[in-house]
C-alpha cells in the first residue's frame, strides 16, 4: 500500500472513531510512525485530508450500493442489504463526525450533502418505485417526498444533537429501528409478509 494511501485510510479510521475536529495531523503522524512533514508532501493541509476521506467514504458506498442495488432484484432485501452494509461501515462512527464537518469543514460537509441530494435519494426512488410495481410497497404514496423523509431520518442519526442528552448510544440499534420504521410505513400487506421472513435476524420485527 502506498503512503498516500496508508494516511487516507489512517485518517478515515481516526476520524470515525474518534471524530473529525479531535483528531491532528501529529495524531495521523503518531498513527502511522510516520513524521508530520510526510503527510504534507501528500495533502496540503488538514482540509484537503479530511475531503479525500470524505470522496473515499462516498465512492465506497456508491460501489457497494449500486452492486446491491443491481444484483438483488427484491427492494426489501435491498434495503435489508444496504443496511447491512451501512452498519458494517459505520460500526465504530463518532456521534460528532456529521457535526464536526458541517460546523468546520463546510466543503467536505457540502460534498457529502450533494451525494446525499445525487445518488442516495435517486438510490431510495429507484427502491421505492420497483416496490410499488412489485405491489410490495404502497401505491397511494407521493414517491418523492417518502424519499426524502427517509434520507433525513437516516442522515439525522449521524447528529450529535438529535440525541442530546442520551448517556450512551446505539448506533445499531438506532440504525434498525429506522429501517423497521420505514418498512413498515412503506410496506403492503405482502411486502410486510416478506419483511418478516428476512433471514438477517438483526431487523426482523
Amino acid at each position: 500500500m502506498e503512503t498516500q494511501e496508508r494516511i487516507l485510510k489512517t485518517a478515515a479510521a481516526l476520524f470515525m472513531e474518534l471524530g473529525v475536529r479531535s483528531v491532528s495531523m501529529d495524531d495521523v503522524a503518531k498513527k502511522l510512525s510516520i513524521s508530520k512533514k510526510t503527510i504534507y508532501k501528500h495533502y496540503q493541509d488538514k482540509d484537503q485530508l479530511v475531503f479525500d476521506t470524505i470522496s473515499m467514504h462516498i465512492a465506497e458506498m456508491e460501489k457497494n450500493t449500486s452492486f446491491i442495488m443491481n444484483s438483488e432484484t427484491n427492494p426489501v432485501l435491498q434495503i435489508a442489504k444496504i443496511a447491512d452494509f451501512v452498519l458494517e461501515m459505520n460500526k465504530n462512527v463518532h456521534p460528532s463526525v456529521l457535526f464536526d464537518l458541517q460546523k468546520f469543514y463546510p466543503k467536505s460537509y457540502t460534498h457529502l450533502t450533494e451525494h446525499r441530494n445525487r445518488f442516495a435519494l435517486q438510490s431510495v426512488n429507484q427502491n421505492l418505485q420497483k416496490g410499488i410495481e412489485l405491489g410490495l410497497f404502497r401505491g397511494d404514496m407521493n414517491r418523492s417526498r417518502v424519499a426524502r423523509i427517509y434520507m433525513c431520518l437516516i442522515f439525522s442519526m449521524f447528529q450529535n444533537t438529535l440525541f442530546e442528552g442520551e448517556e450512551q448510544r446505539d448506533f445499531r440499534e438506532e440504525y434498525i429501528e429506522t429501517i423497521k420504521y420505514h418498512l413498515y410505513a412503506v410496506t403492503t400487506e405482502k411486502g410486510k409478509a416478506l419483511f418478516k421472513e428476512i433471514s438477517w435476524l438483526s431487523i426482523q420485527p
